[in-house]
């Protein structure tokens, strides 16, 4: 794909007009996005705990609320 899609474009022209430190954000993702399509992931041993971590709490049925999500949302802008 050699043409930008009109989405993308839209939002990289929405994007100029937020502050610097958005940018930067916006920037920082799509440089994982990038770096992840050019070589394979690599899990590091806190990300495998983490995970490790996660599935047990799903076996024991341990899950966030609908209100617990929606404030994590909330304090990260989403």
């Amino acid at each position: 794909m050699n043409q930008m899609s009109p989405r993308l474009a839209r939002a990289i022209e929405a994007a100029k007009s937020w502050p610097e430190d958005r940018q930067n954000a916006a920037a920082e993702v799509l440089e994982e996005m990038e770096a992840f399509g050019q070589e394979p992931f690599q899990l590091t041993e806190e990300d495998r705990a983490d995970l490790e971590q996660a599935m047990e709490e799903m076996r024991r049925g341990e899950y966030a609320s609908d209100a617990e999500v929606e404030a994590m949302f909330r304090r990260h802008g989403l």
